[in-house]
């Protein structure tokens, strides 16, 4: 049970798939921060120097003094290489985590020195008190090694202060009072680093299934604009994705031609054949129509039941008609067996709408017109194309 608890301290708390994204996720959250610290250390630093440096005596007015300038020299040049390296690291959190790992190290030693250096003077600890709970909020690394780095660094200050003059007068106070900052710079470390951890997986969770309800609501969306038997566009999609664009840019477009399909003596051959194979019908009209209107770039609607329109934009009459003409002649060309004759294939008859330049409400318009131009198709003897004329 111990052992387990202890390992789950150590490993890191969510599935490993997650691992990259929320470390990147960590970095980018504290690198700002993380930057702003360094560089105001640096600058204490440097302002530490130079104080000394023109202090009465100046750095070398004594050894302790001289120790002290050189702490926070290299104090300082430890920031100056961290700042340096640190923006290599803002997509790479492997190598964040080593850099801070070693900027901690360099801490662990720098609190150390700097506190046996204040105990020379018969000061208190408090550069350590300062700086433990600031490595708990400034290092983002894994609880369990900044815990390692500041038990070390509780054991290195120990050690070091009771070397000095009054270490060992004072060595209760210090090992009570540093132990319990160690305790407190512990559990911040663990709270801190899985709030953080947290509220970054909440929201990788909360953007999956986003994204996963956004995708279900298109694909819901892509069905109820869908036949579900020829798989083209239905009645929503002709006002949807067809009507709308054009009442927004059809200005923009040239002309506009609506072709109204219906299939030949389509009861028929429902009644001979049967309804499951008339679908087998219909499908194969809408698979040609479909493979033309990709090519083509025309947009295909089942209009409902065994009729079909197409709509396009930006070609001539000429054009068109002759576009009519090879749809026509490619539903012909499938063999799909005619009710009315043997060795006849089912046709189309095909009514044409064309306008050379769009208005508000063109398409009803035009879908009407091609519906009265289908009409004298079917009356000249099906199997034709017919453009409407008024």
């Amino acid at each position: 049970m111990l052992k387990e608890k202890l390992h789950s301290l150590i490993r890191f708390p969510y599935e490993e798939k997650y691992r990259d994204q929320l470390e990147l996720e960590m970095v980018s959250l504290n690198y700002r921060s993380e930057r702003t610290i360094a560089f105001f250390m640096l600058v204490m630093q440097l302002f530490m120097i130079i104080v000394f440096t023109f202090r009465p005596g100046s750095i070398f007015y004594s050894y302790r003094r001289l120790r002290y300038a050189i702490a926070y020299a290299v104090l300082a040049v430890g920031l100056i290489v961290l700042l340096t390296i640190h923006k290599r690291a803002q997509n790479n959190w492997r190598l964040h985590a080593r850099l801070c790992t070693a900027f901690g190290i360099l801490l662990v030693f720098w609190i150390s020195f700097i506190s046996y250096l204040d105990a020379l003077g018969d000061l208190s600890i408090v550069v350590y008190c300062s700086f433990l709970p600031m490595m708990a909020a400034f290092l983002m690394l894994p609880p369990h090694i900044l815990s390692i780095l500041h038990i070390l660094t509780c054991i290195l200050t120990n050690c070091l202060v009771l070397l000095t003059p009054y270490g060992q007068e004072n060595m209760f106070s210090t090992l009570i009072n540093s132990s319990f900052i160690c305790l407190l710079s512990i559990v911040y470390s663990y709270r801190l680093y899985h709030a953080r951890l947290t509220g970054i997986y909440d929201k990788i969770i909360i953007d999956q299934k986003n994204q996963q309800l956004e995708a279900a609501n298109e694909k819901l969306d892509r069905l109820s604009m869908t036949d579900t038997l020829t798989t083209l566009g239905n009645r929503r999609y002709l006002e949807e994705s067809v009507k709308s664009p054009l009442e927004k840019y059809g200005v923009h477009m040239g002309s506009l031609a609506v072709l109204l399909l219906d299939i030949d003596f389509f009861k028929q051959y429902n009644d001979r054949y049967g309804h499951q194979q008339g679908d087998v019908c219909l499908k194969t009209v809408a698979s040609v129509l479909s493979s033309f209107s990709k090519q083509e770039d025309f947009q295909a609607v089942r209009y409902g039941g065994e009729e079909f329109v197409l709509v396009t934009t930006g070609l001539s009459a000429e054009e068109i008609m002759a576009k009519a003409e090879q749809i026509r002649m490619s539903v012909a060309s499938t063999q799909i067996a005619a009710p009315q004759k043997i060795n006849t294939s089912v046709t189309v008859s095909i009514g044409v709408s064309y306008h050379a330049s769009w208005k508000p409400g063109l398409l009803e318009t035009a879908i009407e017109e091609a519906d009265r131009a289908l009409y004298r198709a079917k009356q000249n003897g099906r199997n034709k194309t017919i453009l409407f004329t008024d």
